[in-house]
């Protein structure tokens, strides 16, 4: 149970919910951002480990990227949210789930090298695969500390 009293959920199952929101936003059939956001927030604060955690909010806050814009979303960016769907970041030893990282980065950079207008933003959603790459080599900051207090 979380201090919330709540179960703590895997981060598997969260990461389902997510890609489930993500697709449902991505294809206008649920308008409300803000709200699909609070939603996977409360599920994300059942997860019981912070680097999940972190992770999970990071993905969170790129949902914004997800909804479709007055002019419709560009097929670059479908495209770019694809990888990032479909790549498996959770499973397999550090050194696989580091080549999917840098596998999925490197695909989303080439779609922004010919996305034109959207390009910024494609290449923004590698920053949370940029974080997750750093959390699997250098572990998380709050580490350091952890060590050096003992």
């Amino acid at each position: 149970m979380t201090s919330r009293g709540q179960v703590p959920m895997e981060f598997e199952r969260f990461k389902q919910e997510y890609v489930a929101a993500r697709e449902e936003l991505s294809a206008g059939s649920i308008p409300d951002v803000a709200g699909v956001q609070a939603q996977l927030r409360e599920m994300a604060a059942t997860l019981s480990d912070e680097t999940d955690l972190r992770v999970a909010e990071g993905l969170i806050e790129q949902l914004t990227a997800a909804t479709p814009t007055d002019s419709g979303q560009s097929p670059e960016m479908a495209e770019a949210l694809r990888v990032l769907d479909t790549a498996d970041f959770d499973t397999g030893t550090k050194e696989q789930r580091l080549a999917a990282l840098t596998a999925a980065r490197q695909q989303i950079w080439a779609i922004a090298d010919r996305a034109g207008r959207d390009s910024g933003a494609i290449r923004g959603l590698t920053r949370g695969l940029e974080k997750s790459e750093e959390l699997l080599t250098e572990g998380p900051p709050w580490a350091d500390e952890e060590t050096a207090g003992a």
